[in-house]
């Protein structure tokens, strides 16, 4: 299977870093939207060796190439937990190597119908995928910026600065209907 395809059922949460509002708008996405929809909510970590500095040390931590688990935590402190009490039918945590991402997709949708609708915080997945939403929610400060992230911007459909993070307007400019996600025009 290639995932080289559109899939207008994903609304895609990224970031040019940690610690800058994207669990909290994928969260109230999903508190949002899950009013009227089943949302799978997903959540990947892809691991880059150069990248301890924004993810921590987590590539140490795994075994094999890909860990996918689902939420069923009580740790308050795990976005996928805040996911789930958010209102997420189910929710995932997807830990890969990045040049496994595409296997570790593929490994997703054999458990899961990857038709769902899905509201995912990863940057990564963007490099192989085209989702029907991608949300970028931009630092203000630039030293806090990944340059990967940077590649991103001319693919996101809408940039938000965490500075100016509305999120009743951001909602109220986004769409969900039978062809996917999408921005209101």
């Amino acid at each position: 299977m290639s995932l080289a395809a559109v899939f207008r059922n994903i609304l895609l949460v990224a970031g040019t870093g940690r610690n800058i509002g994207k669990t909290t708008l994928a969260c109230h996405l999903i508190s949002h939207f899950s009013k009227k929809n089943e949302i799978i909510g997903l959540k990947i970590t892809s691991i880059y060796p150069d990248e301890n500095g924004f993810h921590g040390n987590k590539s140490s931590e795994m075994q094999g190439k890909f860990e996918i688990q689902e939420e069923f935590s009580v740790n308050q402190n795990k976005d996928t937990y805040r996911m789930k009490q958010a209102g997420a039918s189910r929710v995932f945590f997807v830990r890969v190597k990045d040049e496994c991402l595409e296997e570790s997709m593929e490994a997703l949708f054999q458990q899961n119908d990857k038709n769902k609708i899905i509201i995912c915080e990863s940057a990564s997945l963007r490099n192989i995928i085209t989702p029907g939403l991608f949300l970028m929610v931009r630092s203000v400060d630039e030293s806090r910026i990944k340059e990967r992230s940077v590649k991103l911007f001319p693919l996101a459909d809408q940039i938000i600065f965490s500075n100016e993070c509305d999120h009743e307007n951001i909602i109220s400019s986004i769409e969900l209907d039978r062809n996917g996600w999408k921005l209101v025009s």
